[in-house]
């Protein structure tokens, strides 16, 4: 997570004034803050070294909104970082039961269509100079859904896959430790 947000930090400080463009930095670094609230509140507060499927749920979605709140002020779905808005999902899959996934999955695809339609401009002087096909402005949010629902079928049948391993592992270490 933290990785995720000192690359938002740089990003927004970096387009904000070494490029010079123009749009809601402060709210934008608000946002930012959001994240690095959540995660102090893992490491000061929360304090558990394992999450449950309920909590880890509740810090995905705070990741999915913040992102996707933060790709909303600057874009949209033309963003090229609005691929990122796919990643807590993909990640939770390979960990988190079932119902849990299909839930960030649907939570994503919703904010994915929320993008499609309404958002602010690119920042300036982005947007002075951008404009796209209809038809390639709706396969984005296309392409993006089909990518997360493969990558997270993808992730489940490989985590499960991991997990049978792993017990197969433990159950014959415990019987080499008996002999």
């Amino acid at each position: 997570r933290w990785i995720a947000i000192i690359g938002q930090l740089i990003s927004v400080n970096f387009v904000y004034f070494y490029l010079k463009f123009e749009f809601d930095f402060i709210i934008s670094n608000i946002i930012i803050l959001v994240g690095i609230l959540s995660n102090f509140y893992l490491i000061f507060i929360y304090k558990k070294t394992q999450l449950s499927d309920r909590s880890a749920l509740i810090f995905l979605l705070i990741d999915i909104f913040q992102l996707g709140a933060l790709v909303y002020m600057s874009g949209g779905i033309v963003n090229p970082f609005v691929i990122f808005i796919i990643i807590p999902s993909v990640f939770a899959s390979t960990n988190l039961g079932l119902r849990t996934n299909i839930f960030l999955v649907l939570t994503t695809v919703l904010v994915i269509v929320f993008l499609t339609f309404y958002s602010r401009d690119l920042p300036s002087p982005l947007n002075d100079h951008f404009h796209i096909d209809p038809y390639y402005f709706y396969s984005i949010p296309i392409a993006l859904i089909i990518a997360l629902v493969f990558l997270n079928i993808f992730a489940i049948i490989f985590g499960s896959e991991s997990r049978i391993r792993k017990e197969a592992l433990n159950k014959m270490e415990e019987i080499m430790a008996k002999e």
